[in-house]
């Protein structure tokens, strides 16, 4: 198969899982061990979370310039006081995954890549979706939040940088245990992912490119950033409308079914 073909598909995969609650890092994985496909590591798969960042930023511009506003001026307006708490509550979520970053990254990247650990996160994460639906009830929105609130979203972001977890699902079920509805939950989740994955992606970019970039490599990640932000944006959209109405059941489900078809798999393999 075409480089670039593969390019384009892993950054198909990389747009839509990034922010659907099914796990970014374990579909990467899983799609280059099923078909056999050179794994890069987690360096290539951040330069994916840069488009998705950017898809990140441009969907919400409106309340990442409200922010900066809020930071960088001494108006006091109800509005411009809470983009000014919203700021400081992504920055307190923010502060535990860097920390899981620095500290686990490396060992991370080496150990929970085999598709069986990627399989048993699938379906235990699916588990807790189940869990969060029948056990939490929406009763405040985010401008309701606190520090410790922010702090354990934070926490569930950090455990999230095993492959296989999900980032936006484990913050997106802390969030509906702290009285978000679903769709609030998604919107503080994403906008939470703007710093990390930043952080992460440039980061990975450093080392790629001090390491050097191989002949047609930076075409291969042109087309991977381009689908991957145009996906990315779409699944936004798209996941913030299915969840006013729906519960998370279906991703429960997708979970739990390809967790057990990835055990039988890597089994027979």
């Amino acid at each position: 198969m075409s480089q670039y073909l593969q390019a384009a598909i892993l950054g198909l995969v990389q747009g839509i899982t990034e922010f659907v609650p099914i796990s970014s890092s374990g579909h990467l994985v899983v799609v280059r061990q099923v078909f056999n496909w050179a794994d890069q590591g987690l360096a290539f798969d951040a330069v994916l979370h840069l488009a998705t960042l950017a898809a990140v930023l441009f969907y919400f511009r409106h309340d990442w310039l409200k922010m900066v506003e809020a930071v960088v001026t001494k108006k006091q307006t109800y509005e411009l006081r809470q983009a000014r708490k919203l700021a400081g509550l992504i920055a307190v979520t923010t502060i535990p995954a860097i920390g899981a970053g620095l500290l686990f990254a490396g060992t991370i990247e080496s150990t929970v890549r085999h598709l069986h650990d990627i399989a048993i996160l699938m379906v235990g994460v699916g588990l807790l979706f189940f869990v969060a639906e029948r056990y939490t009830h929406p009763r405040r929105d985010v401008s309701k939040l606190n520090f410790f609130d922010g702090l354990s979203i934070g926490l569930a972001q950090a455990v999230a940088i095993v492959p296989g977890i999900s980032r936006s699902g484990a913050t997106i079920i802390t969030g509906m245990y702290h009285g978000l509805s679903r769709e609030s939950a998604a919107r503080y989740s994403f906008l939470a992912a703007g710093p990390i994955i930043a952080l992460a992606g440039f980061y990975s970019l450093w080392q790629l490119f001090r390491g050097g970039i191989s002949d047609g490599l930076g075409l291969e990640l042109a087309i991977g950033f381009v689908v991957s932000f145009s996906s990315g944006l779409l699944a936004i959209h798209w996941l913030l409308k299915f969840l006013n109405k729906h519960p998370l059941n279906i991703f429960a489900w997708y979970r739990i079914v390809v967790g057990a078809g990835l055990l039988i798999f890597s089994w027979l393999k």
